[in-house]
């Protein structure tokens, strides 16, 4: 070919490589972090000292978590590593309050912070099964942080046995005004003082979780988002999240005072985000107080008015059938569920999941008849294969090919060999259902 034949098509593709980008949207997050990594409100790098530096001012530190997430669990312990290490010396000066522990049992979790209970004792000792469920080990990152650094920690719930109770309460009959009038006394001695109701700007949140809810999604009044639900319902619903939100902050303030030290609350992200649960509480009973708000980032849409401080924790799910996977995005700070991928990050070996031949690196294009967009398609997929007693099957992509994988039959109910699939916005923004929270 010619020499200048050659200088024409290079000056072609090289034109066409200088087209004007089309506009573009603001620039949401300045870097692309790695799982655990904070960022500041703005989207921005935060190094460990700066969230010191930002925390030392707060009277109370919320930190947000997905109770199925490893990736929280491990950036919670590291905060509270960070932040203790910062008060060093003299002794640590945080107290740490946990969502997960009702304050019945705060004697037992002094005994542990003290060195006297052994960490493989603790879930029995807290009966973690009937009190949380949430599996033990992935908290174990946590109470590690807190033994190792002789962090003072109390339990900030109600036990689920007085919600349980309070909840038939409030549905017991139609004029059933005061249900924890109708609870005994040693139930109401558990209780917050001050039960403080939800903000307005909340209610519609609240409302569009309660639609949302399993039990209540199986009421035709209820799937649609906006329709109507029985009133004793909203109100129970209401009522139960006012507690337990009220209870946490209580139970915090009371932390501080006894102790003088700030508190660092680990609670679901959704009691957290925002500042309509906790902090909202926590500004009622100690007003005047600092309130700083951490919560974790899956990669989507970065909403600034979420929290203070984020952690970058993609949304992840490990199924009994030995696959872990990862909700990855597309495009950082993105809109929304279009522009997540999902990623299979582990298989364990000897698994169903090799065996129906999934392998590390595969991403999931669909699962059933869902695309996958977002982990919600998994529990949905799951959901209807056991319904219709049907194999659940991918769709993968693998380098440039496609293949199906077929993990077979669920065995079982609700998708469960599928178990705990999260639901889209349950894991991060869902507060604890009217039941067991």
């Amino acid at each position: 070919m010619p020499l200048a034949t050659l200088l024409l098509a290079a000056l072609f593709l090289l034109g066409a490589c200088a087209r004007p980008a089309p506009q573009q949207p603001a620039m949401q997050v300045s870097f692309l972090p790695v799982p655990g990594e904070f960022l500041t409100d703005q989207g921005d790098r935060l190094a460990p000292e700066g969230l010191r530096q930002r925390a030392a001012a707060a009277a109370y530190i919320l930190v947000g978590e997905s109770h199925g997430n490893p990736c929280d669990h491990e950036a919670e312990a590291r905060i509270l590593t960070i932040l203790a290490h910062a008060k060093v010396p003299p002794a640590a000066q945080i107290v740490v309050g946990l969502e997960m522990a009702p304050a019945a049992l705060n004697p037992v979790l002094k005994e542990f912070s003290g060195g006297t209970i052994a960490s493989e004792d603790l879930e029995r000792r807290l009966d973690w099964k009937t009190n949380w469920g949430h599996p033990f080990a992935k908290y174990l990152p946590v109470f590690r942080a807190i033994r190792d650094w002789k962090l003072p920690v109390v339990g900030l719930n109600v036990p689920p046995g007085v919600i349980r109770r309070l909840s038939a309460a409030a549905m017991a009959n139609a004029s059933a005004a005061d249900p924890v009038a109708a609870l005994s006394a040693e139930d109401r001695a558990t209780l917050p003082a001050r039960i403080i109701p939800p903000a307005p700007e909340q209610l519609a949140f609240l409302r569009e979780v309660m639609g949302s809810h399993p039990k209540q999604a199986q009421k035709p009044a209820a799937t649609a988002a906006g329709a109507s639900v029985d009133p004793r319902q909203e109100a129970r619903f209401l009522l139960i999240q006012s507690v337990w939100d009220s209870a946490m902050a209580e139970q915090a303030v009371n932390a501080r005072k006894a102790l003088g030290r700030p508190v660092v609350l680990l609670a679901g992200a959704a009691h957290v985000e925002g500042g309509l649960g906790i902090a909202r509480r926590l500004r009622v009973l100690d007003p005047g107080a600092t309130v700083l708000l951490i919560s974790p980032w899956r990669g989507d849409a970065f909403d600034r008015a979420d929290a203070d401080v984020r952690v970058y924790c993609p949304e992840s799910f490990e199924s009994r059938m030995g696959m872990t996977l990862e909700s990855r995005p597309l495009v950082l700070g993105g809109r929304g569920d279009q522009d997540l991928q999902v990623l299979v990050s582990a298989v364990r070996r000897g698994s169903k999941a090799e065996a129906a031949g999934l392998r590390p690196g595969d991403v999931v294009l669909r699962a059933g008849g869902y695309r996958m967009r977002s982990l919600n398609a998994l529990h949905l997929a799951g959901s209807d294969a056991y319904r219709e007693k049907k194999s659940l099957v991918f769709v993968i992509r693998r380098g440039d090919d496609c293949y199906t994988v077929d993990l077979g039959p669920l065995g079982v109910p609700g998708g469960q060999g599928i178990p705990g699939a999260p639901q889209s916005g349950q894991q991060a923004r869902q507060p604890a259902p009217t039941g067991k929270p």
